[in-house]
């Protein structure tokens, strides 16, 4: 298997020298590869996302950093659902031990990461600060801890979250980009999917946009533990949840003309027990305030690693396909 080598914030590398000693052993590594997937966002037909370079900050000593040779280009973050994702950084050797954060460094402005909304409009998409020089580097940051093992190989895939991560202030021609992200092992993760019953759907209180292209409004979200305690998303600035009653992600509701049902797929899911609840209000759900949205039906699920849960809602409702 071929390997990356990332260059040290030093200027450094990861290769061994000619010959060792034990005063001076060649240094331990571990192998680390990382991809994107994304929970979704309404009103978006497109979220092109670019990124000049990968960041990861062991726990002892500097950052290690890889700059791309050419910029990989996203072309639409919201092709990302469910089980689906895409390769950021390929295998690449690091040195082993915990890390505490990773960075991914965005190029903003037009033509370089932007949003087409559903009527067509398009925004440039900048980190926070860089609407105001479109040139200057910036970076979204992943705080959360992991550990490349020595001599071992780690599969990672970083999860933005559209729902939380996007927001367009108020009178402004440009939407920011918040590093609403969680970091999932693939060994240690499952697959959640089902079908949404008819009477859902097309329920009277639904605020859901119904075309026949879109089944905007439609979506499930997912909470940690049993019988959860559901609630809209709310974050904070840096797209935190601002309450405990924040869902671990969300999943939008396709049409299934196979099987003439509406599905859902929740991919990336860590092993452990989950709340699920399905909402037709999710175009009233705006991260940066607090809805009290209706959540018509929810189950509890169990997720085993690399396995796939079939969980439908309503839960005691039998969906039978022609």
């Amino acid at each position: 298997m071929r390997r990356a080598l990332f260059v040290m914030a030093t200027g450094t590398l990861l290769a061994a020298c000619g010959g060792s000693s034990s005063d001076n052993p060649p240094p331990q590594t571990g192998d680390v590869q990382l991809s994107m997937t994304d929970a979704p966002a309404d009103d978006l037909a497109q979220v092109q996302l670019t990124l000049n370079a990968v960041a990861l900050k062991p726990a002892q000593g500097g950052m290690i950093r890889r700059d791309l040779d050419e910029p990989l280009i996203i072309e639409n973050l919201l092709a990302l659902q469910g089980a689906e994702s895409t390769v950021i950084m390929p295998t690449t050797e690091v040195p082993a031990g915990r890390y505490n954060w990773i960075r991914l460094y965005v190029q903003g402005g037009d033509g370089n990461t932007y949003v087409i909304e559903d009527n067509g409009g398009e925004f440039p998409l900048y980190v926070p600060g860089q609407q105001n020089n479109q040139d200057r580097e910036r970076h979204v940051q992943l705080v959360s801890g992991f550990v490349v093992p020595v001599d071992g190989e780690v599969d990672f895939t970083l999860d933005v979250d559209l729902r939380r991560a996007i927001t367009k202030p108020a009178n402004k021609d440009y939407y920011l980009l918040r590093p609403a992200v969680r970091i999932v092992d693939n060994s240690q993760v499952g697959t959640i999917e089902g079908m949404i019953g008819d009477s859902l759907i097309n329920d009277e209180a639904c605020t859901s946009v119904m075309e026949s292209d879109t089944l905007e409004g439609n979506a499930v979200y997912l909470y940690t533990n049993h019988d959860a305690v559901t609630g809209d998303v709310f974050v904070d600035d840096q797209g935190n949840p601002a309450d405990s009653d924040n869902p671990v992600t969300t999943a939008t509701v396709n049409y299934n003309a196979d099987s003439d049902s509406y599905d859902y797929q929740i991919g990336f899911v860590p092993e452990g027990d989950y709340t699920l609840a399905f909402t037709c209000q999710a175009l009233d759900d705006m991260p940066d305030t607090d809805e009290d949205l209706t959540f018509s039906a929810q189950r509890n699920v169990s997720v085993t690693a690399e396995q796939t849960e079939t969980a439908d809602l309503p839960a005691e409702e039998v969906i039978t396909t022609p």
